[in-house]
């Protein structure tokens, strides 16, 4: 910084000289300028980096140095801190890590960190962070944020040598809670109707959260897709009946009630699917070529076609596998089956989504086909 160092005088004086001490005027090593005309009584100083709580400065004639005077008691110089982030206004969630950044002016050698819950207005209420870290290379410094959510954080450099050289925070910023959704996470398939259960981690003092789902990989999360509008975050657990949503984009999103800027949502895209169910013929059965069978299914979830098929080897050889129907519709659950003369006594049906061939069934024992 630029500070005056100022005299008064007696006498015809033409020029002073001006001289500093870092030791309480026992040595006088740092000479600010050689010569500098009295009549100014007045210098301008750019302190320099001589950090000490014990400096005197001297002045003295140019031409006689028995005329002089020093300081009548000691002066600091002192380094300074100034805190770049965090500043104000960020929001910082528990157990993440987060940069604390900081410059320096002058030699200071380690600086202490510590943060506060309500602004450092009350000093019960200020927690360390690292008592030492070097002040040249110590910034950035990584801070695993506490558990400690408030909205009046702010904190704390100060040299560790010298507690009055310190910088703080400009405005409060926020230590926020945390969610993590853990399952739905991605790659899941959950059947509709199934009960599957939505589980997350948390950190920090939440009290409840809403549970929403998507169908679009997360682009929007609809009014109309609420799970269940609160439910104890403690319980990091909620039992979801799988609704009629079939689709491969979804996912789930969790939100804090008490803060919307807190949720998580599922990593990746889980898999919602129906299901489908053959009820006859289902085994043991004997049907005979040219009758007329109902082929009956229940299902669930949405989806409109089915496909039937059948096996003479209980399709142990897919070569060996007749289509019915390659598309029917889902819904009427009952298709009339003409016998077909595949006389045999291991005979099964299937039936299949015709948009996705992994949601099927298959009679669960063989029936037999006999002609007449």
């Amino acid at each position: 910084s630029s500070q005056n160092i100022t005299w008064s005088m007696v006498g015809t004086i033409a020029n002073v000289k001006l001289e500093y001490s870092s030791d309480g005027g026992t040595t006088y090593p740092y000479v600010i300028i050689a010569s500098t005309p009295a009549a100014a009584l007045s210098y301008t100083w750019s302190v320099p980096d001589t950090i000490s709580n014990t400096c005197m400065v001297k002045v003295s004639s140019a031409g006689d140095s028995t005329v002089q005077d020093v300081s009548n008691a000691y002066f600091k110089i002192r380094g300074d801190l100034a805190l770049a982030a965090p500043n104000g206004a960020e929001g910082w969630t528990i157990n993440t890590n987060q940069n604390i950044t900081w410059t320096k002016v002058g030699s200071i050698a380690n600086i202490k960190l510590e943060y506060s819950t309500n602004g450092f207005t009350d000093e019960l209420q200020t927690f360390l962070i690292i008592a030492s870290v070097n002040a040249a290379t110590g910034t950035p410094y990584s801070w695993l944020i506490p558990d400690a959510p408030s909205s009046t954080v702010k904190v704390r450099v100060s040299d560790v040598s010298d507690s009055t050289v310190y910088d703080a925070s400009n405005a409060n910023f926020s230590i926020k809670g945390s969610l993590t959704v853990t399952l739905p996470n991605g790659a899941e398939t959950w059947i509709v109707g199934a009960t599957n259960n939505i589980t997350w981690t948390k950190f920090g003092a939440i009290a409840n959260v809403e549970l929403r789902y998507s169908t679009d990989g997360g682009l929007t999360y609809p009014v109309g897709n609420v799970i269940i509008a609160s439910t104890p975050a403690v319980n990091l657990s909620y039992s979801w009946t799988i609704p009629d949503a079939i689709g491969t984009q979804l996912k789930v999103k969790i939100t804090d009630l008490g803060d919307a800027t807190v949720n998580d949502s599922s990593n990746a895209n889980f898999i919602i699917k129906g299901s489908v169910t053959v009820t006859a013929p289902n085994g043991s059965e004997t049907l005979i070529v040219g009758a007329n069978q109902n082929i009956t299914w229940t299902r669930t979830g949405s989806f409109v076609n089915v496909k039937l098929e059948y096996s003479k080897n209980a399709f142990t050889d897919e070569l060996q596998t007749t289509v019915i129907t390659a598309s029917t519709l889902a819904s009427p659950l009952s298709y009339a089956w003409t016998v077909p003369d595949a006389i045999g006594i291991n005979l099964k049906v299937r039936i299949s989504d015709a948009a996705d061939s992994t949601v099927q069934d298959v009679s669960n024992a063989a029936f037999i086909i006999k002609g007449a």
